[in-house]
């Protein structure tokens, strides 16, 4: 499994930074990467020398998370030809008391997606492993659930469960949109 790094823009708002916490609770093998004052290119290239395989950055537009680039770092530095706009977002501290405690080892992904560049970006923001369910023991694993809420228009929902069926981490909204890098 690869080490995914999630940061922000420059002075996120407090809810992209829960966002981001949020989120680094489902996605295994992840970890919050403060940027700082750093430009894109220099905290790219930092996140590369700590071994990261793929970052994710979360732009925001008015306080709220609304725009994801991901990077992949395995060879060189290049950016992936699709970007995620986020549409809602309900963080996890808005509908459960309590926060998780253990990180999972393995995330799977449930889609009734039909595009497979679609399923191919979800997976590598999420951490998606190549494992089947029945394939390891008693270990902690989150299920990512993905489907269409208006397919004309490209709109996926995603939750996700943990492996006694209960909600964890952040409920989205989002479209996968095609991009010039």
């Amino acid at each position: 499994m690869n080490k995914i790094g999630f940061t922000t823009s420059r002075s996120p708002a407090k809810k992209t930074r829960s966002f981001v916490f949020d989120i680094i609770q489902v996605v295994p093998k992840s970890f919050r990467v403060v940027r700082g004052s750093l430009n894109i290119e220099n905290s790219l290239n930092s996140m590369k020398n700590q071994s990261f395989s793929t970052v994710v950055i979360i732009n925001s537009v008015k306080g709220n998370p609304n725009f994801i680039r991901i990077f992949d770092l395995s060879d060189n530095i290049k950016e992936i030809p699709f970007a995620i706009k986020l549409r809602g977002l309900t963080l996890s501290r808005e509908y459960q008391n309590k926060k998780r405690k253990n990180k999972p080892i393995y995330s799977f992904l449930i889609s009734s997606l039909n595009n497979i560049d679609e399923e191919s970006v979800i997976k590598k923001f999420l951490g998606i492993t190549n494992k089947k369910i029945d394939e390891i023991e008693e270990k902690e694993y989150v299920t990512a659930y993905a489907d269409y809420i208006d397919k004309d228009e490209g709109l996926i929902f995603i939750e996700f469960l943990d492996k006694r069926n209960r909600q964890v981490g952040p409920r989205m909204k989002m479209k996968i949109i095609t991009r010039q890098v």
